[in-house]
């Protein structure tokens, strides 16, 4: 299998530089509240992916078995 490659686009990267900039200008609460939701966002992502993957595997057992 190919190594996934862990690096950022140039927009991907040129966002987070705008990101990183506005977090500076957060306050404590701010900040903590936007990681609590980026935290939320994440797992649903997670969520997202795992049933992407389950999904893409059955179809390949369904494909593979219901001929």
């Amino acid at each position: 299998m190919d190594k996934l490659e862990n690096k950022l686009s140039i927009e991907q990267e040129f966002n987070h530089r705008v990101f990183a900039s506005r977090v500076q200008t957060l306050s404590r609460e701010e900040a903590q509240d936007l990681l609590v939701q980026l935290h939320e966002q994440m797992l649903h992502k997670d969520n997202i992916y795992k049933q992407l993957i389950l999904n893409q595997e059955r179809d390949i057992v369904d494909s593979l078995f219901d001929s």
